[in-house]
């Protein structure tokens, strides 16, 4: 537990232990995640947009309702559905890949992934895919203005589809919202819309970066990526592993709403709390050598896809997108390299890459 002052004058306490990070993330009565999730430079106590009307933002009973409505698109029957086709659409990208010679991986493969397999279930046309690919990685801009627009056009987006479809709900994301609706759930427009935005912004993300992250991970370790390859280790664990070394979401902050203590400190009610990640997965009281990419490591209680209430709702199809991508990879008969440095995002948001250039190299 570290006191901090950010350079705008916001205060915080940064949660870099996995003990104390697993118990903010868990303990909603004591850590709420009505008051934001995200830290802000001036003042992380002012009121949040979207606070109590978006699963991200709520706590029970209102978090529980909100998951449950949407839960029948990431029942394990839909995800089984869904693996077919991140199969097809990993091998069609990947093929494209290799087809040039090698590329980006991070706009010609990882960016472009996850929404093309989820476009059908999030009521996302082909042709819309670019620009809701756009509106995503803006949201998560470090730079307030930047997210704000990204946020507005997914949520225009999703506003313009309800207009539309009130009496017709369909099977996607906003089929579910209405349905529920329909079904005694009160739900009003701006909170249909709001969690749409919620969802469609990480289920763009996670795996994107998890991918393009992991891929640059095993680039740079060529006896670890010959290993996965000669199916040394097994695809499981390894996926378990990136989603360790990746952390795509850097924090998740939550306030104190009682006097509490935690890992020593004396933490006040309306005291902020920023659980980093990617240092609670790497806290060597939980984990042997922290530091080294270790595909086969077991136990692995990372916390890269939450913890408690708030543990990823799509974390099953994370998964199996991300072994769909390596499936592809470690089976075909020609492999990848690094044909130049990556560039990384400067956020303080997302832990990703922005390019990820490879070229194709004989297995």
């Amino acid at each position: 537990m570290h006191r901090q002052v950010s350079a705008g004058g916001a205060e915080f306490w940064a949660v870099v232990g996995h003990e104390a990070s697993n118990r903010v993330l868990t303990e909603w009565r004591t850590f709420t995640s009505t008051r934001g999730t995200t830290l802000r430079e001036d003042d992380n106590s002012a009121p949040y947009p979207g606070a109590g009307r978006m699963p991200v933002l709520t706590d029970p009973p209102r978090h529980t309702e909100l998951r449950r409505a949407v839960a029948k698109l990431f029942t394990p029957r839909a995800v089984k559905q869904l693996s077919e086709l991140a199969r097809q659409v990993a091998g069609s990208l990947l093929s494209d890949l290799r087809r040039r010679g090698g590329g980006d991986f991070v706009t010609d493969v990882a960016e472009r992934f996850p929404l093309v397999v989820q476009a059908e279930m999030l009521g996302i046309p082909p042709e819309d895919i670019p620009m809701m690919s756009d509106a995503t990685n803006r949201a998560l801009d470090s730079a307030e203005d930047e997210a704000a627009t990204g946020h507005h056009d997914v949520m225009m987006y999703y506003l313009n589809a309800l207009g539309t479809r009130r009496d017709g709900p369909g099977k996607d994301l906003l089929g579910a919202l209405l349905d529920a609706r329909a079904g005694g759930l009160p739900l009003s427009d701006e909170e249909i819309v709001l969690t749409c935005d919620n969802i469609v912004v990480a289920a763009s993300q996670t795996a994107r970066h998890s991918a393009s992250g992991g891929l640059l991970a095993l680039l740079e370790r060529p006896a670890v990526w010959a290993a996965l390859r000669d199916g040394q280790v097994g695809i499981d664990s390894t996926i378990e592993e990136l989603l360790r070394w990746t952390a795509p979401v850097t924090h998740v902050m939550r306030t104190a709403v009682t006097d509490t203590e935690l890992a020593g400190a004396r933490i006040r009610a309306g005291d902020a709390l920023a659980v980093w990640t990617s240092s609670a997965n790497r806290d060597r009281t939980v984990f042997a050598d922290p530091d080294d990419l270790v595909l086969d490591r077991h136990p692995n209680p990372h916390l890269t896809l939450g913890a408690g209430m708030h543990f990823c709702l799509g974390a099953a199809l994370v998964r199996v997108m991300l072994r769909a991508l390596l499936e592809d990879l470690v089976t075909a008969d020609t492999s990848l390299a690094l044909a130049s440095p990556p560039g990384w995002s400067s956020t303080w948001v997302v832990n990703g890459l922005r390019s990820l250039p490879v070229t194709v190299v004989p297995a």
